[in-house]
């Protein structure tokens, strides 16, 4: 798999064009807005943290450029009900901040955030699963979605 940008500097980087995103375009408000961002921000830590803590307990890669040195295949956990917590994390942190500015634009940087995150990252490391784990990868593949 040929280097990409790490999922969490693309995550960064749609959070800064959502700020940014918020001096051009009016802003939304709403009761509870602000509460409603922080529940989202836990959230999307409650998927990645924990996610990270089982990749390093067992001793596997937590580089999201090297997939290929993967040497288990990590099913408990958030893995369970998704193939991808830590990118689902991320893409909670992206919605958090556009809940948090207002901004409408928002929505469409989350989508671009989904689309870059697809089709960069998740799909190139399914192809180097496949390789490594085979069947057992193929299974988890058939009773656990992509994201969510």
């Amino acid at each position: 798999m040929k280097t990409k940008i790490p999922p969490p500097i693309l995550a960064l980087v749609m959070i800064v064009l959502i700020y940014l995103s918020s001096f051009f375009i009016e802003s939304t408000t709403f009761n509870y807005q602000g509460s409603l961002s922080v529940l989202v921000l836990i959230l999307g830590l409650a998927c990645a943290i924990p996610s990270f803590k089982l990749f390093a307990r067992y001793k596997t890669t937590i580089s999201p450029l090297k997939p290929s040195d993967t040497t288990v295949l990590v099913t408990e956990g958030m893995y369970r009900y998704s193939r991808n917590p830590m990118y689902l994390g991320l893409l909670l942190l992206t919605i958090s901040s556009t809940i948090w500015f207002g901004t409408w634009f928002g929505i469409i940087i989350n989508i671009l955030f989904i689309f870059l995150i697809n089709f960069l990252q998740i799909i190139p490391e399914e192809e180097a699963l496949l390789e490594i784990f085979g069947e057992e990868y193929e299974e988890y593949k058939k009773n656990v979605r992509r994201w969510i």
